[in-house]
């Protein structure tokens, strides 16, 4: 199982008002544990008022470049993105886990792809590391960007994407779309919903077959850019999407006493070679607050489903997983489910968290 460590902030910068950028130093003994495709994140804590804070944060760094680069927009009344914006200061340390995630891009230098990339505010963040890389190590691809913000002065890493196609003119498209500042060309303005996606589409893209998509936003948007994308004729699974929260949910229903089962559920979990067993309630709390109640920590992040840091492998037995925003449905078929969002449903589970 992948564990924290201590890393040490050496450069951090303000990218817009309410967004920063921060790089933090590996190790050279830490470095293959810390290597990462194009796409993953990172999962943070720090402890603040002797609360325990956990984060996922999408890296920006191009593959294999170093140190690991993180952008984080500032949340008002979030504790972590608060923290890291007005106190965090270089030399400071936080606690890091390895890079995780299944939204990311397999390079290979021999490819000639065409590749599409959508995002939504924060959501630049991954397509920024993705686009960076196919265009270092792929000299054959090409990568259009449609990046959509309220405006210019809230959008993140604009420095970098300008940069970017300066370097590769030839073989970067770069399209701005801003909801809230009037633009010369109509084009340029409004939202990024199914319609902006046919019309940027057929102007930028028209004779051209995308041979993949990363799609990183709201939910709203993700759901609206990839039934675009596919009703332009990409096959679904060429269509790679990720959320950068997950959406608001209808709280669960909590059974009554009269409905409550009484009956335990033994969960054992293999990590790293060894195996942990407790015992959890049918109708309680999900599995990784279950252990935890019972002293035996397993990964987790968001606890939203979406970052994919508490996946695990069900070996035997049945869960019944509630919300997924993190796996792809291949994962799912063959048994993988999040943690977090998962109780059991056969009286004896095991779960193998060193299954990739």
């Amino acid at each position: 199982m992948k564990q924290f460590h201590s890393l040490e902030v050496v450069a951090k910068h303000q990218e817009t008002r309410d967004s920063v950028r921060i790089a933090l130093a590996v190790p050279e003994d830490l470095r293959q544990e810390f290597e990462f495709q194009a796409g993953q994140h990172l999962p943070l804590q720090t402890e603040r008022n002797g609360k325990r804070l956990r984060r996922t944060y999408s890296i920006c760094s191009e593959q294999g470049q170093w140190p690991l680069e993180i952008g984080i927009r500032v949340q008002p009344g979030g504790q972590f993105s608060e923290y890291a914006s007005n106190e965090l200061s270089v030399g400071d340390r936080l606690d890091v886990m390895p890079p995780n995630g299944q939204f990311h891009v397999n390079l290979d230098k021999r490819n000639s792809k065409f590749y599409l990339g959508f995002a939504g505010g924060s959501g630049i963040t991954p397509i920024l590391s993705i686009a960076k890389s196919v265009l270092a190590n792929e000299p054959d691809s090409r990568f259009a960007l449609f990046f959509g913000n309220r405006k210019q002065s809230t959008t993140m890493f604009i420095e970098d994407l300008y940069a970017l196609k300066n370097r590769y003119p030839d073989r970067l498209q770069l399209h701005f779309v801003f909801s809230r500042e009037e633009q010369e060309f109509g084009i340029a303005a409004g939202r990024i919903d199914a319609d902006k996606v046919a019309e940027l589409h057929a102007h930028f893209c028209s004779g051209d077959s995308a041979d993949e998509a990363f799609v990183c936003g709201p939910d709203s948007m993700i759901a609206t850019v990839t039934e675009a994308l596919i009703a332009l004729g990409m096959a679904p699974e060429a269509v790679h999407a990720e959320r950068f929260g997950a959406p608001r949910a209808g709280a669960r229903v909590v059974p009554t006493d009269a409905e409550v089962s009484t009956d335990l559920v033994r969960v054992t979990v293999i990590m790293d070679g060894h195996k942990k067993s407790f015992d959890m309630l049918h109708d309680g709390a999900n599995i990784v607050d279950a252990a935890a109640e019972n002293g035996v920590e397993l990964p987790y992040s968001c606890k939203g489903g979406v970052c994919a840091t508490c996946r695990t492998h069900v070996r035997d037995g049945e869960v019944r997983m509630e919300t997924n925003y993190g796996l792809e449905p291949w994962e799912v078929e063959k048994g993988f489910i999040l943690a977090c969002q998962s109780r059991p449903v056969s009286d004896e589970v095991l779960l193998d968290y060193d299954k990739s």
